[in-house]
């Protein structure tokens, strides 16, 4: 995402260079929001509504605006497919078996699946397999050091939001 906001603003096009702008603010709310929802989740194993929807609703509208400046429909209805996707994937474990996740969970990866579906579906891939490797191992380090047993849980959150993190940077 950073060189895709770079050569946006320096493109020296006035709608180029306002979504770079938009997607730096966009960038800025996804901090924000990710440091809460991190926190609270450590804290109380919960995503509260307050923030989620907000942001989602922030989300989409800044990703609508972009759009229309860059003209770039097919982004759009990628990042609406991949919230979709990521989110009715995991509603579907949840039902499958209620105690792997959250609900807050499944309403956040609809907000990550946006983002990180409207740079392409390989950054979705890899905000996926991210997510789910470093909440795999770091459960993996904490039964091992004895810090965590087997039914302990571990808020799931965070690593959805670091795994999303890397991909939209690195992407």
């Amino acid at each position: 995402m950073i060189p895709l906001i770079g050569e946006l603003l320096t493109s020296g096009s006035p709608g180029q260079m306002v979504a770079g702008v938009l997607l730096l603010g966009g960038g800025a709310i996804f901090a924000v929001c990710a440091v809460a929802l991190s926190l609270i989740d450590l804290e109380e194993h919960r995503l509260p509504n307050r923030i989620v929807y907000p942001w989602a609703g922030i989300t989409a509208i800044l990703l609508v605006l972009i759009t229309f400046l860059l003209g770039d429909g097919p982004g759009l209805g990628r990042a609406l497919a991949s919230g979709l996707l990521w989110g009715l994937g995991f509603l579907l474990i949840k039902l499958i078996y209620p105690p792997s996740l959250g609900m807050g969970d499944v309403k956040l990866v609809v907000v990550l699946g946006l983002y990180a579906g409207f740079l392409g579906w390989e950054t979705l891939a890899a905000a996926v397999v991210l997510s789910f490797l470093l909440g795999g191992l770091t459960s993996v380090a904490l039964l091992v050091t004895g810090r965590a047993q087997r039914k302990t849980r571990v808020p799931f959150g965070p690593f959805l939001i670091l795994g999303t993190a890397l991909a939209l940077i690195f992407s």
